[in-house]
């Protein structure tokens, strides 16, 4: 888009925040320096018990581009439909308290969208900790413009859809066409979002002139698994799969990578979640089977040769 035209949009940034004292500065810091400035910062705090907050008002009084509020509800979810309920922007970026992006993130992804059917996806790294020599890029992502068809056939057939928040600039006719954020779910949120905004999209554009950081190594709640948790991502790969069968016609192809999908939460869930595993395998079995391999590496690649991989997955787990 045309110079002049960046400079009159307004992008929304919506973060929800929950005991992120430690990285949120740095995160904050990081947005406040876009070289886009036409900028507004919406946090919603669910109630964090560190100081959060506090450092959340600091950085207010010095920028009014900030605004703040507590959640009205629990989770993640909740709070950034809140945020957005909030925000003014033609367009949103999703953001979370503890990640980072380099000064022309904002910019660049304006700069590569060409159309408010489109959204724009950043390359993807990631880092550990609060270390910034730590980054990596992701050599997984797939360097070039895709189909929401092509996203599917690409990402969701190894398992790497990669659908970080913040590096998705979202045309906000497009959130008002996908519908918000799943409140019930608490892990994979992000999937079945992004997966219902992708395939309302024209084309998803990838931006090479940029980097979004992805911060490793926190003990999220995604390393917290419970019944509850495998059940909210069960249910977020079910509803995904089901959107993209409500735009995609009928193929073998698409069938595998559906079936992949599930494949995986089975190798995941095992053996802790019977009910669910069982109801995954009948999809499975629906869609003709999976040829996804159960992901191992050495001595483990080795006993699952030997044993098979239920047995690979109990002894790990006892380990």
């Amino acid at each position: 888009m045309e110079e002049a035209d960046q400079k009159l949009m307004l992008v929304s940034i919506c973060i929800p925040c929950y005991n992120a004292e430690t990285y949120l500065a740095e995160t904050l810091k990081c947005l406040l320096s876009q070289s886009h400035k036409n900028l507004e910062i919406i946090i919603v705090d669910d109630h964090s018990k560190d100081e959060s907050v506090k450092i959340i008002q600091e950085f207010a009084k010095k920028d009014e581009r900030i605004s703040f509020e507590m959640a009205q509800h629990k989770g993640a979810a909740a709070a950034r439909n809140q945020a957005y309920k909030q925000s003014n922007g033609n367009y949103i970026v999703f953001f979370d308290a503890d990640d980072w992006v380099p000064e022309n993130f904002v910019e660049t992804q304006l700069q590569s969208l060409q159309s408010d059917q489109e959204i724009v996806v950043s390359t993807c790294g990631r880092f550990y900790h609060n270390d910034l020599n730590t980054i990596t890029i992701d050599d997984s992502q797939v360097k070039t413009d895709l189909s929401f068809e092509q996203w599917v056939l690409h990402y969701w057939i190894n398992i790497s859809h990669m659908t970080c928040p913040g590096r998705v600039l979202i045309p906000r006719n497009l959130v008002e066409q996908s519908g918000l954020w799943d409140e019930d779910l608490n892990l994979n949120d992000d999937f079945v979002f992004y997966t219902r905004v992708f395939s309302n999209s024209s084309l998803i554009r990838y931006n090479p002139s940029s980097v979004f950081y992805y911060r490793s190594g926190i003990n999220g709640l995604s390393s917290k698994k419970g019944n509850l948790a495998y059940q909210s991502l069960y249910n977020s790969l079910v509803r995904s799969i089901t959107s993209a069968q409500s735009k995609l016609k009928i193929s073998k192809e698409l069938n595998k990578c559906y079936a992949n999908l599930l494949q995986n939460f089975i190798y995941e869930a095992y053996p802790y979640e019977p009910k669910l595993i069982k109801q995954a395998d009948q999809l499975i079995k629906s869609w003709g089977g999976s040829n996804l391999k159960f992901p191992a590496g050495g001595k483990t690649k080795l006993v699952n040769s030997l044993l098979g991989w239920k047995l690979v997955k109990k002894i790990k787990n006892l380990i």
